[in-house]
């Protein structure tokens, strides 16, 4: 009997020791689960949310083709530096100047140093050394570098072509020299001038998913076309696609 009556308490104890050691971690674990669960279910109906204003989006640019080509022209989805190369061979040769340098180089967006404490180690609190997805999308850059030789008249009228190309660009140096082969005593040594231009191109590459993208992209449901047309009134300069031959000639300056 003394023992029947002592195996009741060491059961209830078993009991309450079960309960605090496996029922209540196992009932944090679903109330955890339970909580991440809630997130992913309103990542998923952002989600959702974005791409049917994406497909809204999408639906009306494709309704007007010349816009959206525009559009695509003006800040392409492909670096397309052949074609670049191109179009700057092009109009150097429609306004009699030489080229005599080309080259592409990729512009490498500057790395923002994160700060440190005393010790040297990353500080804790540094929003640099945690993983923030971008609000907006950003665009590639790259630089082409080339010279012409002419004169100056030409080199401003070419300048000027540049500038109004249909493709986003700027012009970010330029240095206009004598001829090496120029006499300094000649008369026409406004037409033996070189010139050392350096233009900045981008392009934006698609995203294959909208759901780093900040909701403002989505809010207004329709786009701004003005832009279009002021490409349109203030870039006269239309960059041609390349030729078969342009396009695998070993030298694109040779015609």
């Amino acid at each position: 009997m003394k023992l029947k009556i002592l195996v009741a308490p060491v059961l209830i104890v078993l009991i309450v020791v079960m309960a605090v050691w496996v029922v209540y971690p196992a009932f944090q674990d679903l109330q955890s689960n339970k909580a991440s669960l809630g997130i992913q279910q309103a990542n998923l109906k952002d989600i959702q949310e974005k791409n049917s204003k994406a497909e809204a989006l999408a639906q009306s640019l494709n309704g007007s083709t010349e816009q959206r080509d525009i559009l695509l022209g003006y800040i392409p989805e492909q670096k397309n530096e052949e074609e670049m190369i191109n179009e700057i061979n092009n109009l150097s040769s429609s306004e009699g100047l030489t080229v005599y340098k080309i080259t592409v180089t990729d512009l490498v967006a500057p790395v923002v140093a994160a700060p440190v404490d005393a010790s040297g180690s990353v500080a804790a609190d540094s929003s640099v050394s945690k993983a923030v997805a971008p609000a907006m999308p950003t665009a590639n850059n790259f630089t082409v570098d080339f010279g012409v030789a002419g004169n100056y008249a030409k080199i401003k009228e070419l300048l000027g072509k540049i500038a109004a190309l249909r493709r986003f660009n700027s012009i970010s140096s330029l240095k206009i020299t004598k001829s090496q082969d120029a006499k300094v005593a000649d008369d026409s040594t406004v037409d033996n001038l070189q010139a050392d231009i350096n233009v900045n191109f981008n392009y934006m590459v698609k995203g294959n998913s909208v759901a780093n993208l900040d909701n403002s992209i989505f809010s207004s449901g329709s786009f701004d076309m003005s832009v279009v047309e002021n490409i349109k009134d203030t870039m006269s300069t239309v960059v041609d696609g390349l030729t078969v031959d342009a396009h695998f000639a070993p030298n694109p300056f040779v015609k």
